[in-house]
């Protein structure tokens, strides 16, 4: 059970780098193109051959892959209307479109603009995974990725319980203790003794 969540946060922070990398590429490639674009208005300014539909679409283009970097990068639900909202404001700008079809753009930016302001709620993004209660400290932060500020040989099921009762806390399912950056909740107890602790960390 352990191994197989320790697996799986191993590749799901492998695919997180993956992303970041896929990001750098898409970042650089911007970047190369901003310079492109740069140099082709002074040349196209010279000969007098500027063309404003053209750069409006180039630049609308650049806007939506920085957005899809952000995308890529926080994996919120907020980017990805961001990514759609300028997609959508692009082809209404850039492409010439019919009175019904730029109608159809405004309710389609109105409802992204609903769809953002009333139905996303914010919460704290958080991992977790669930640990042995005979597991040290050291261990529980190697295989979650927090750091629990406590002595790094002792035991979970030591560690959450001693703070529960300074906290004057019954140790019992569902009991928590919070530090900075994560948190321990008691997951499951035999015989008064805490065999699970599921460790919380903030994203």
């Amino acid at each position: 059970m352990i191994m197989k969540q320790f697996l799986r946060k191993t590749m799901k922070n492998v695919a997180a780098y993956v992303e970041l990398f896929l990001s750098a590429v898409l970042v650089f490639v911007i970047v190369v193109l901003i310079i492109k674009l740069i140099g082709q208005c002074f040349l196209d300014i010279w000969h007098d051959k500027i063309k404003l539909e053209y750069y409006m679409e180039y630049i609308m283009s650049l806007a939506i892959g920085v957005e899809f970097v952000k995308m890529l990068c926080t994996h919120k639900p907020g980017t990805i209307i961001e990514v759609l909202l300028f997609a959508t404001a692009r082809q209404m700008i850039v492409e010439h479109l019919n009175v019904y079809e730029t109608l159809v753009g405004i309710g389609a930016i109105a409802a992204l603009f609903a769809v953002r302001k009333f139905l996303f709620c914010s919460f704290d993004e958080t991992d977790h995974m669930i640990c042995r209660g005979s597991q040290t400290v050291a261990r529980a932060n190697f295989i979650s990725g927090t750091n629990i500020p406590e002595e790094k040989t002792k035991l979970l099921r030591d560690v959450i319980s001693e703070k529960l009762q300074d906290e004057g806390k019954n140790v019992s399912i569902g009991a928590c203790v919070y530090y900075q950056d994560c948190a321990l909740r008691v997951d499951n107890v035999k015989q008064g003794v805490v065999t699970r602790v599921e460790v919380i960390k903030n994203l």
